[in-house]
């Protein structure tokens, strides 16, 4: 019989052991992450029995894990147990208020906490996320991970491995086609353009049916048990994936929900998109790598959008006062923009804010050295860094340019 899995999301290391070892004693499988953001992406990735929530978490919150989940239909039914060192009323009626089902104070006894799981979990079990109830289809297959983002990995299940070191050179070329297209679908042709733009129709006919069938091949073995004929499927004229999701697409679509609850005034909802949204964004998109035009230009759209977003994201912690989390958001976007005027100028500001004006004298100085990389002269450099404000603003500072 299967193990139950449990997810933990714990960020203090001492009660992520204490959870992991008693409820591993009762012969659980437990995944313990930190953050609220790598707990969602496990929610995503591989759907737990129930979930183990703390919740006073770093950036985000339990609280907004838990709204997340209950807003989520892959999510929605997953039982919850809340974690929180507080005894207060109002935070026990806050848990169930956004959605916990049950929930426990530390410090608390190894039979308390199996008890309450085990009351959980005989609720009812969760229906298995790729099971559709109401579908007259039988043996759904589960979906396809394809990660891209910092790293290239493809899981199905528990079974992954690194594509990038499993697939041959030109099979890369044609994954990083695939997976950068928004509909996941490419047209024979422009794979043929792509690999053999000297070669007659018939010779890219040739080359193109024997490349799928070894990419067939690869993915079988790799992922054995596996039958990739219900995910790579060959149509007329063109070549599509099915039952996947790929790690940059869904950045992509968490991103653009989060602008467009900005645009509305929706900045709880925006701050719950984005956060998921940065959750699957591990680095640039590794497929530039295998060669192709396409692939490198779909890496500096991905890169534009993490910028924008990141500001945005940044913008939306910052109107709530939560100046650290936004410096960090600035900080890791910086690595893509070095010399985004927009980025520079907001990290600066919020060191201003926080009193920091070494902090901030730092962000000028590589701000400097990024503007005399790109050849800018010294007068225009002065000028720029120049237009910085000198002091702390108190007032209005958000909407200053």
């Amino acid at each position: 019989m299967d193990q139950v899995r449990i997810l933990v999301i714990e960020d203090d290391d001492a009660v992520g052991e204490f959870l992991l070892s008693c409820l591993s004693a009762e012969g659980y499988l437990v995944t313990v992450v930190q953050t609220g953001e790598d707990g969602l992406q496990q929610l995503e990735e591989n759907r737990p029995a129930a979930v183990v929530l703390d919740l006073k978490l770093p950036g985000m919150n339990g609280l907004d894990v838990c709204r997340t989940m209950r807003s989520d239909p892959w999510m929605s039914k997953i039982p919850v147990l809340m974690l929180t060192g507080k005894v207060e009323e109002d935070d026990v009626v806050v848990g169930f208020e956004v959605g916990a089902d049950d929930y426990i104070t530390k410090p608390c006894s190894p039979k308390v906490l199996t008890a309450r799981v085990k009351a959980l979990l005989r609720r009812g079990p969760v229906p298995e996320p790729t099971k559709k109830i109401t579908s007259t289809i039988k043996d759904e297959p589960d979906t396809l991970i394809i990660k891209t983002l910092g790293r290239c990995e493809i899981w199905v299940g528990d079974r992954g491995f690194p594509w990038a070191e499993e697939f041959s050179p030109t099979q890369r070329q044609l994954m990083a086609l695939l997976v950068g297209s928004a509909s996941g679908k490419i047209y024979q042709d422009e794979v043929q353009a792509a690999l053999w733009p000297d070669s007659s129709t018939a010779r890219a006919r040739s080359s193109f049916d024997s490349l799928v069938t070894r990419l067939r091949q690869t993915l079988n073995r790799t992922l054995e048990p596996f039958d990739s004929k219900p995910y790579l499927i060959v149509k007329r004229g063109y070549l599509c994936l099915e039952h996947y999701r790929v790690d940059a697409l869904e950045f992509i679509r968490l991103t653009q929900k989060g602008r467009k609850e900005v645009t509305m005034g929706e900045l709880w909802p925006a701050e719950l998109s984005f956060s998921a949204a940065f959750g699957f964004w591990q680095g640039t998109f590794m497929p530039a790598n295998f060669g192709g035009d396409a692939a490198v230009n779909f890496q500096d759209e991905l890169e534009q959008i993490y910028i924008e977003s990141s500001l945005t994201y940044a913008r939306v912690l910052a109107e709530k006062g939560r100046y650290p989390q936004a410096i960090k958001i600035l900080r890791d976007a910086r690595r893509f923009g070095p010399s985004n005027d927009e980025v520079v100028r907001l990290l600066h500001r919020l060191y201003m804010a926080q009193e920091d004006p070494g902090q901030a004298a730092e962000v000028l100085k590589r701000y400097q050295d990024s503007l005399a990389r790109e050849r800018y002269s010294l007068r225009e450099v002065k000028g720029i860094l120049n237009s910085f404000p000198k002091k702390t603003v108190k007032k209005g500072w958000l909407n200053r340019k």
